[in-house]
């Protein structure tokens, strides 16, 4: 019987651990080490304020981690979040990058402008340069918030906090070392 619980235990968070699925780009011509303060461009990322609040303190959690201080005015970056939880989203693509472009000697920045979908349980993170308004990191985290939005707010948060904290923290771990 204790074996037949330990194997569906071992199942079970083997599932869990592989339902987030996390990615993150970088602008790998960007100096970190020249980052040193941060600000939200938006609070309002997510429609319940307990999720958002969440978010929020992971992400101040996460960024004073790297080195980062939480500034009011003129911060090197400008971090904005968006939590995909009752409606797909369409968010611009961040390209990273330089293209050989025959009109000017040499690489100049890629301008592409294109759209994909934020599907429904996904958390967003944009981290872009505060002075050029350019992403220098992106993360995502998909199937975060699993649970559609309820009149219970703070049980809908309770519901995803491990998977909202732990998301914020996978995406900074490969946020690139200054």
């Amino acid at each position: 019987m204790k074996l037949a619980v330990i194997l569906s235990l071992i199942v079970l968070t083997g599932a869990v651990s592989h339902a987030q699925k996390v990615s993150t780009h970088h602008d790998a011509a960007v100096n970190f080490s020249v980052y040193k303060t941060y600000m939200f461009s938006g609070t309002a990322g997510s429609r319940n304020p307990f999720v958002n609040q969440m978010i929020l303190d992971a992400l101040e959690r996460e960024l004073a981690a790297r080195g980062l201080t939480k500034v009011d005015s003129n911060p090197d970056l400008s971090v904005t979040y968006l939590a995909a939880t009752g409606y797909n989203l369409q968010v611009g693509e961040a390209k990273f990058g330089y293209n050989y472009n025959p009109a000017y000697i040499g690489l100049v920045p890629s301008g592409i402008a294109a759209t994909y979908d934020v599907v429904t349980g996904t958390l967003l993170i944009d981290v872009a340069d505060y002075k050029t308004n350019q992403v220098v990191f992106r993360g995502t985290a998909k199937d975060v918030l699993q649970r559609a939005p309820s009149t219970n707010l703070a049980a809908d948060a309770k519901t995803v906090s491990k998977t909202v904290n732990n998301a914020v923290k996978k995406i900074f771990k490969k946020y690139p070392k200054a």
